[in-house]
C-alpha cells in the first residue's frame, strides 16, 4: 500500500472532525441568535411599557402605583442585564467554537497537503520507473537491431 493510501483513514477522521466542529458551530450560532432575540424582545417590551405609561395621565397615578411601576421597571432592567450577560456568554461560546472549527479545518488541510505531496512523489517515482523500462526496452531493440 502506498504512503498516500495509508493516509486515507487519517483524512477521513480529519474530515469528520471538521464536520463535527462545524455542526457544533452552527448550534452555538443558533443559541446565540435565540439569546439575541430574547434580549430584543425584553428591550421592546420595556420600551412599549414605558410608552404606554407616558401616554397615561401622570396626575392620576397614586404613590403605590408609582412604587409598583418603579419596582417592575427595576425587575425588568435586571432581566435585561441578565439577558445581556447570556448574549455575551453565548457570543464567547461561538468565538471559542469558531476557533475549534478553524483548528480542525487547518488540520484537515495540512493532511490533504501532505497527501498531495505523497501522491506527487509517488507519481514521480512511477514516471521514473516507466522511463527506465522504456529506456531498457529501447536499448534492447537497438541492440537486437545492431546485432543483425
Amino acid at each position: 500500500m502506498s504512503r498516500s493510501r495509508k493516509l486515507d483513514p487519517v483524512i477521513e477522521m480529519a474530515r469528520k472532525a471538521t464536520e463535527s466542529e462545524l455542526q457544533k458551530l452552527g448550534q452555538q450560532n443558533a443559541l446565540l441568535q435565540q439569546e439575541q432575540f430574547q434580549l430584543a424582545d425584553l428591550l421592546q417590551y420595556r420600551a412599549e411599557y414605558l410608552s404606554r405609561f407616558r401616554q397615561a395621565d401622570p396626575m392620576v397615578m397614586t404613590a403605590k402605583k408609582a412604587l409598583d411601576l418603579r419596582s417592575f421597571l427595576a425587575k425588568l432592567d435586571q432581566a435585561i442585564l441578565s439577558q445581556e450577560s447570556q448574549v455575551k456568554s453565548a457570543n464567547e461560546k461561538v468565538q471559542r467554537q469558531q476557533k475549534m472549527w478553524l483548528q480542525a479545518r487547518n488540520k484537515e488541510q495540512a493532511i490533504d497537503a501532505l497527501m498531495a505531496r505523497y501522491e506527487a512523489t509517488e507519481l514521480k517515482k512511477q514516471l521514473k520507473r516507466e522511463q527506465v523500462e522504456t529506456d531498457e526496452h529501447t536499448n534492447g531493440v537497438w541492440l537486437r537491431n545492431r546485432n543483425k
